[in-house]
């Protein structure tokens, strides 16, 4: 398993490309080669949704639509789902309040912990980000996460500003300050279209991040777009 700790969340993206590029092994996402890391673990110090890193290099477009994919009462037509439903509204339960509601009646809990995966589904398109837990500890709201699949280079910055987003709404509900940002990405994976510009983002060299996943992605992707 590779470990990644930064300060940031634009440095923890850079470093999670880096790693990728250095120690991903060749695989397929239907007929698109993929370099995959199993197991990849990142520790974020002082996370923040407004993060310069990403704000400089990462497509805005890609930005907001995964802040809005992340909020409450927001339906997408070309979506399945949005992880605003399964938070604020799974099964008709308000998760991010049951959360809240655990963490205020005790603030030392291990257990204010949701899962976005429904039990049996069997769709094409399941939640990349499966599990959100939040502990509050010395009095800072830490926040972890497991994806089981992560475009690093392509959507990891976009991820990790909607996460940081629900890491500081959680802590402003309880009153507490924000803690560290963690996480485990069982899948971390970078797409061959994407490879000389994940190359070009880790050396500082200029670039303009688009994301192509809906053009050079997986078949099934292309079609059905």
């Amino acid at each position: 398993m590779i470990t990644v700790v930064e300060d940031t969340l634009g440095e923890a993206w850079l470093k999670c490309t880096q790693s990728v590029l250095e120690h991903g092994v060749p695989h397929y996402d239907e007929d698109v080669v993929i370099l995959e890391v199993l197991g990849l673990s990142l520790e974020v110090a002082s996370p923040s949704s407004d993060d310069q890193i990403v704000s400089e290099k990462g497509d805005r477009y890609v930005i907001e639509r995964m802040l809005k994919k992340f909020s409450k009462g927001v339906e997408m037509e070309d979506r399945p789902f949005t992880y605003g439903q399964l938070i604020y509204d799974m099964n008709g339960i308000d998760q991010f309040d049951w959360m809240v509601g655990r963490l205020r009646n005790k603030s030392e809990t291990k257990s204010a912990a949701i899962s976005l995966l429904v039990p049996g589904l069997n769709q094409a398109n399941l939640p990349c980000l499966c599990v959100v837990d939040s502990k509050i500890r010395n009095g800072k709201l830490n926040l972890q996460f497991f994806f089981r699949s992560q475009n690093v280079f392509g959507r990891q910055y976009a991820n990790l500003v909607a996460i940081a987003r629900l890491q500081e709404k959680l802590a402003a509900s309880v009153g507490c300050d924000i803690g560290i940002l963690k996480g485990y990405i069982a899948s971390a994976h970078i797409y061959e279209y994407d490879l000389e510009e994940a190359r070009s983002l880790v050396e500082g060299r200029p670039l303009n991040i688009v994301d192509r996943y809906y053009s050079n992605g997986p078949a099934s992707v292309r079609i059905s777009s």
